[in-house]
């Protein structure tokens, strides 16, 4: 078949001719017009049917076009963005808050350098202000007649991302397992002490002993850094044994300690017997070692907590409820419970002389006290006054830094 492009004349002339009629073959330039719409119509189709979001910007950084994934990837239509500077919308906020200039933009340097850049990790921010993890391809392009722009390819990685952060932290939790391994062969765990006074006297009554770890450096690890580790990975019974026999030791010698114990350790059904073997081989006051429990051991397995408790007191060991007044279950816990300290969480403590709030919890705490036949301590005391408060509120015990720091305690010296 061929096409031809018709025209027709009216002719005045001599015959009986009235109209001339000129044709043109145009058969090839249909061919290649209906070349040029099926390419554009293969290469939207393509476009659309892409994973990757495709943004197509002039030289000014200007949207052309964008496919359907960049569209459910950044939360606008191609209508809503036509004609936009993209970097204004998308791309002009570093991941801290501060501003990313557009000269500093690698969309740009391939716009305006003629380069093609790959970026294996950065951002754009979305309609409702996101920050999404991408990564993007930016290539120059030049068309037949002179315009020129810049083709972007955006990949979706939050994915990856989330899988690069689980395997950081698969990876740093095996090296807090070795470290803790390491310092349990070394002998670098500590314990740290800090004095709990008489409010009226003022003199030491007992000594909580903090849990921490020298690193081979010589740097004081706090706890929470890795006991959570220990207790996901099976160390912390380990580590509770190991505080419970040096506890042991310092209160044959210097009296009566506070430590801490975790909720796996206290459904162990052989840790008092080895609290047992502990007081009989150093020869401490069973009454010297305070075990403190927190609500959250307790809620874990209240069953095994109640069974530990009872026992425990048999053996003449003391029990304090720690951090008493955030939790809910506290006044219930009393009932059952064979408590002997109520430590008053320090949220309670700190604005306890300028908050009327504070005030009431301490005094209703104290009057409870009171009605079981409780001592109390106070937690985080910061200044005289908020000491002053606590003697007038009839708190027996109290602890924090305006009193003293913890520090290092002199009988775990030699296994630091």
């Amino acid at each position: 078949m061929r096409w031809f492009l018709m025209r027709a004349a009216r002719y005045d002339g001599p015959g009986p001719t009235s109209v001339v009629v000129a044709h043109d073959d145009i058969t090839e330039r249909v061919s290649s017009e209906r070349a040029l719409l099926s390419a554009r119509n293969y290469t939207r189709a393509v476009a659309d049917s892409m994973g990757e979001g495709l943004l197509i910007l002039d030289r000014a950084g200007a949207l052309i076009y964008m496919n359907p994934a960049a569209e459910e990837l950044l939360g606008w239509s191609m209508q809503e963005l036509h004609g936009s500077v993209m970097h204004e919308l998308t791309h002009f906020r570093r991941l801290d808050g501060r501003p990313l200039p557009v000269e500093d933009c690698p969309i740009l340097h391939a716009r305006r350098d003629g380069v093609t850049v790959r970026v294996e990790d950065d951002h754009f921010i979305d309609r409702e202000g996101r920050f999404l993890p991408v990564a993007y391809t930016a290539a120059p392009f030049v068309t037949d007649d002179g315009i020129e722009g810049c083709v972007v390819i955006v990949k979706d990685i939050a994915e990856r991302k989330a899988k690069e952060r689980h395997l950081e932290r698969h990876v740093e939790t095996l090296r807090w397992i070795g470290r803790m391994q390491e310092a349990f062969e070394q002998e670098r765990f500590v314990l740290y002490a800090q004095p709990i006074i008489d409010v009226c006297s003022g003199e030491v009554a007992q000594r909580e002993l903090l849990l921490r770890m020298r690193d081979p450096s010589g740097e004081i690890i706090a706890p929470t850094d890795f006991l959570p580790v220990a207790e996901q990975y099976g160390l912390i019974g380990d580590i509770d044994r190991w505080v419970i026999e040096r506890a042991s030791e310092i209160a044959a010698v210097s009296g009566a300690v506070e430590l801490n114990l975790s909720a796996r350790s206290m459904g162990d059904r052989t840790i008092l017997d080895y609290i047992e073997q502990c007081m009989r081989r150093t020869g401490a006051n069973p009454r010297d070692l305070v075990f403190e429990i927190t609500e959250t051991a307790l809620v874990a397995d209240e069953a095994a907590a109640a069974a530990f408790a009872d026992r425990l007191h048999a053996l003449g060991c003391k029990l304090a409820l720690d951090d008493f007044g955030t939790g809910y279950g506290g006044l219930s816990y009393l009932k059952r419970f064979p408590v002997d300290y109520l430590k008053i969480d320090v949220e309670f403590v700190r604005d306890l002389p300028t908050n009327p709030a504070s005030r009431y919890v301490v005094e209703a705490v104290a009057t409870l006290a009171r009605a079981f036949d409780l001592k109390m301590i106070a937690e985080g005391v910061e200044d005289a006054e908020t000491l002053d408060v606590l003697r007038e509120l009839g708190v027996e015990y109290a602890q924090g830094f305006h009193i003293a720091r913890p520090a290092l305690h002199c009988l775990t010296l030699g296994s630091a």
